[in-house]
């Protein structure tokens, strides 16, 4: 398996190295399997897919059970060549803490195949980009009232992506 946790922007969009950004040169980043006879081979794929995706694709490789309280999606039928290789994920997000300069600042972004949206918590911005009409995220539409409803879909998405990833704890076995 070979993959990254973040890209460097190299120049993109005028900023160097890492940073609180989730432009696409940062945020999507390699991952690749290897395992000859196991995995397609030569399989590429532009699903949208989270790192948390790998330790329940190691135990289904793998014939371990994948317990219900963790975060990532198997990509297993994908890499094997069982499943659409361009779809395994509604959306993606990404989080970034101590994100602007000045008072601590949490970011997070989501992702999804038209749209991608960034809230920099605690300050009045953020940032949203229609991926379809521009890939290379030059026209931030987050103030733009014609987006207002992608805006609003997105951050309730987001919302509830964060409310799903709790650890709530051990499975409940009484009533309450």
């Amino acid at each position: 398996i070979f993959n990254s946790d973040h890209g460097e922007t190299a120049g993109d969009h005028g900023l160097n190295k890492k940073g609180c950004r989730f432009y696409e040169g940062l945020a999507r980043v390699p991952l690749v399997f290897s395992w000859p006879g196991r995995i397609k081979q030569g399989l590429r794929s532009d699903a949208l897919v989270e790192l948390v995706d790998i330790a329940p694709t190691l135990l289904d490789l793998t014939g371990l059970p994948v317990p219900e309280t963790m975060q990532g999606r198997s990509l297993l039928k994908i890499i094997e060549g069982k499943a659409d290789p361009g779809k395994h994920r509604d959306s993606v997000r990404s989080v970034y803490y101590k994100a602007l300069d000045g008072p601590e600042s949490y970011a997070t972004m989501i992702r999804t195949p038209e749209y991608k949206l960034v809230n920099y918590h605690g300050h009045q911005t953020g940032e949203l980009f229609d991926m379809t009409k521009d890939p290379h995220e030059f026209e931030n539409q987050w103030d733009n009232p014609k987006y207002a409803a992608v805006r609003f879909n997105l951050m309730k998405k987001s919302f509830d992506a964060l409310a799903f990833a709790v650890d709530t704890g051990p499975p409940r076995v009484g009533r309450y």
